[in-house]
């Protein structure tokens, strides 16, 4: 058990308390109250359907309950917490303005502290203003920060993999391609410090590319990966943006009994767990 898994007992728990609601009341006819305890402890961990329903009697979106950890600084929960609001609000002019202040900047410390900080300001360049080589440039500083002769964190392989994505559609794609693959070699090799959720989207980003640029068999390849990566590991995060991306990718194909297939497997996803697909463009 790892400290993800501890954290939606404490969620589920601390949500029950905040509606007064018993263990007895939650638990009725979805679990026994003993599962129950012992989800809110730690000690028991929930199959993701048992966990929608109980985020649905508690009114919970299961997106933002299972919510793939933020990368965080060590010494600013305001940092942290006003980042996750823009993340979400997908705010990201309003995130260079946040990050260019004098005050957030005094929060910097550790190396990790300025990898954060690297990262947040390249993805929110690229996305607010477009502006893929001072992004690239952000990113490229964040990844300066990784000790040479360590293996790749979660962050420090999702920092590469968006300079692949980056690189991939402005630059050098053969390039950008070794990239995204030693990025998914080192998932798939289980050579990454403090594995999270988040690395699921580096199937979803590597496929977009490929789709965009017509390479229509590597893309399905790619996103079939991904597709068993992550029920391999009992995630949905990016589950059903990869199906739907899976349809389109059929559709090109002339397959489309297959793509009928999959669009519904990502309908199916969305309206079970309340998501929101990221557009095909």
């Amino acid at each position: 058990m790892d400290n993800s898994d501890a954290n939606y007992g404490h969620q589920i728990q601390a949500q029950r308390k905040r509606l007064n609601m018993t263990q007895q009341q939650l638990a009725d006819s979805i679990c026994s109250q003993s599962m129950l305890s012992g989800i809110e402890k730690g000690i028991y961990i929930p199959n993701i359907m048992l966990f929608a329903q109980l985020c649905a009697r508690l009114g919970l979106s299961v997106e933002h309950a299972l919510l793939h950890d933020y990368p965080t600084i060590n010494h600013s929960t305001e940092f942290n917490q006003t980042i996750k609001q823009l993340c979400n609000a997908h705010h990201y002019a309003e995130m260079i303005n946040y990050l260019a202040k004098a005050q957030v900047i005094n929060y910097l410390i550790t190396d990790q502290d300025f990898q954060t900080y690297y990262y947040y300001m390249g993805i929110a360049i690229y996305q607010a203003k477009h502006d893929y080589q001072n992004a690239k440039q952000n990113l490229v500083l964040a990844l300066s920060y990784t000790p040479t002769d360590q293996i790749k964190t979660a962050l420090e392989n999702l920092i590469a993999a968006t300079i692949a994505f980056i690189d991939f559609k402005h630059s050098d794609r053969n390039v950008a391609s070794v990239e995204f693959q030693a990025c998914l070699d080192r998932i798939k090799q289980n050579k990454i410090l403090f594995k999270n959720e988040n690395l699921n989207s580096i199937y979803y980003q590597y496929t977009v590319r490929l789709y965009q640029k017509n390479n229509f068999a590597t893309a399905l390849a790619i996103v079939d990966t991904g597709i068993q990566h992550i029920t391999d590991i009992d995630s949905h995060f990016m589950l059903a943006d990869l199906f739907l991306l899976k349809s389109a990718i059929h559709i090109k194909l002339n397959q489309l009994k297959d793509a009928q297939i999959a669009g519904a497997k990502a309908a199916s996803l969305s309206e079970i767990f309340s998501l929101e697909l990221y557009p095909l463009t």
